[in-house]
């Protein structure tokens, strides 16, 4: 029996954290506003384990918060970006982490949610003066392709999103393809690109440990890294390929970023 380390808080659950940001993608725009008041705490603690929880929440009340979190986990959230597609910045902003709290003034009505992500990239802009600009680049890609999966169940309307699951196994509820597309790239640290055309949302589920014994393949050998069954899942659980290919990709470029005065 081969058996694979998985290390789940650094790996599997901040890579299904950061795929949920496809769904904040189609947003219009708003007029700008930014919070009433907002708190910036240094998180000592360590990086999250266990069972995934969203660290990042905006929650009834024009609240934010941000617990155990680090400036990475925030702007690829809030800019619609992968870490993948990220350059520059201070090695701290991967590896510091904080506790931010801020809530709307509520005589400025309800926030929409494009007006959400538009305040916390003003609270990134004001405690960490933070400044990016996005530049698009040929790269190369790997590009998830094959036909809408028999395993996909149409999701009912108005169903929450949420991927729980246990031991490695994802249970997808209200997932479109992008936000497998997401959750691929970050787990193989390859930038990927959606090449089925599939629209929609689903529910699914996704179990790569079921190929740990054999080996990814299904042939015995080294143990394999949790990205290699993930990617195995992927072409006998749902029939669906990695390509390689050349695409232009969208690069989000940090210009500066400061430690937080923490309040």
């Amino acid at each position: 029996m081969v058996i694979v380390k998985v290390d789940f808080a650094r790996t599997v659950l901040i890579a299904v954290a950061s795929a949920a940001v496809v769904f904040g993608q189609a947003q219009t725009v708003a007029p700008r506003r930014v919070f009433e008041v907002a708190s910036v705490k240094a998180n000592k603690s360590g990086p999250p384990s266990g069972t995934w929880t969203s660290p990042i929440a905006f929650l009834p009340g024009g609240r934010f918060t941000a617990i155990n979190v680090t400036l990475v986990d925030v702007i690829t959230q809030v800019y619609i970006t992968r870490r993948i597609q990220m350059q520059g910045g201070p090695d701290w902003i991967d590896s510091e982490r904080f506790d931010i709290v801020a809530k709307a003034d509520a005589a400025d009505g309800e926030v929409s949610q494009a007006q959400r992500l538009q305040m916390v990239q003003a609270l990134l802009e004001d405690r960490f003066k933070l400044v990016c600009h996005r530049e698009t680049k040929d790269m190369p890609v790997l590009a998830l392709v094959g036909k809408l999966p028999a395993a996909f169940q149409e999701s009912k309307e108005g169903e929450p999103a949420s991927v729980p699951g246990d031991r490695g196994k994802f249970t997808f509820r209200h997932w479109p393809i992008t936000g497998l597309v997401n959750l691929t790239s970050n787990l193989l640290h390859t930038p990927v690109v959606d090449g089925t055309g599939i629209r929609g949302y689903y529910d699914f589920s996704l179990d790569p440990m079921q190929f740990a014994d054999t080996g990814a393949g299904g042939t015995p050998g080294p143990a394999p890294s949790y990205a290699d069954l993930f990617e195995t899942a992927l072409r006998e659980q749902l029939g669906l390929r990695l390509e390689k290919r050349k695409a232009p990709l969208e690069i989000m470029v940090i210009d500066h970023a400061s430690r937080p005065t923490q309040n």
